[in-house]
C-alpha cells in the first residue's frame, strides 16, 4: 500500500515536468516531448489495466468524456511505469482478432470515446517495475491540442473483461 502511495506521488509529481510521449518514429515510445498542460475539456474515468505476464504486454482500458465544443483526437499516451506505451485497435479479419497501431483517435465535440477490448486501447509494454494487482498506476492522455488527461489506473487480472 505504502508503495502504491509511493508510485502514485511520484507519478504526479513528474507529470508537472517533462512527460516522456514512448513513442519513436511516429509509434510514440522513448522520445522526450514537451510539458503538456492538463485537459480542460476532456476527462478520463473507470480506468483499469488488463495485466499480462511479462514479456506479454498489458492493456489500459478508459472512457474518455469531451466536454468541449470541438472534437479532440487523442494522439498518444505514456506511463511512468511502462517503457513502451501506444494507441492500439483490435480488428477481425476472416475470424482473427488483430491488434494494430494508430496514431490518432478522434473524441467527436460533446462526446465519449470508449477504449476496451475489442477496440480501441493503450498497449503498455515493458514494466519499469514490479507491479502488483490493485495497485494504481497514472496513464496520460496526449491530445491532438496539445494537453493532456490523466487517468488513475487500477492494475486487475488477466482475466478481467470489464471495468
Amino acid at each position: 500500500m505504502k508503495r502504491s502511495a509511493i508510485v502514485f506521488a511520484l507519478s504526479l509529481l513528474a507529470s508537472t515536468g517533462t512527460v516522456m510521449a514512448q513513442g519513436h518514429g511516429g509509434h510514440g515510445h522513448g522520445t522526450p516531448e514537451p510539458v503538456r498542460a492538463l485537459s480542460t475539456q476532456v476527462h478520463a474515468s473507470q480506468c483499469w489495466v488488463r495485466m499480462m505476464p511479462e514479456p506479454t504486454p498489458s492493456a489500459a482500458y478508459l472512457e474518455l468524456e469531451n466536454k468541449g465544443e470541438q472534437s479532440v483526437a487523442v494522439t498518444g499516451a505514456s506511463s511512468l511505469s511502462f517503457g513502451h506505451v501506444m494507441l492500439h485497435q483490435t480488428s477481425e479479419s476472416e475470424g482473427m482478432a488483430r491488434m494494430s497501431h494508430v496514431s490518432e483517435v478522434d473524441i467527436p465535440a460533446g462526446g465519449t470515446l470508449s477504449l476496451k477490448p475489442g477496440a480501441f486501447h493503450v498497449m503498455l509494454g515493458q514494466a519499469k517495475e514490479d507491479l502488483a494487482l490493485g495497485e494504481r498506476i497514472i496513464l496520460s492522455i496526449h491530445l491532438s491540442d496539445d494537453t493532456q488527461v490523466q487517468a488513475e489506473c487500477e492494475l486487475r487480472p488477466a482475466k478481467t473483461q470489464a471495468y
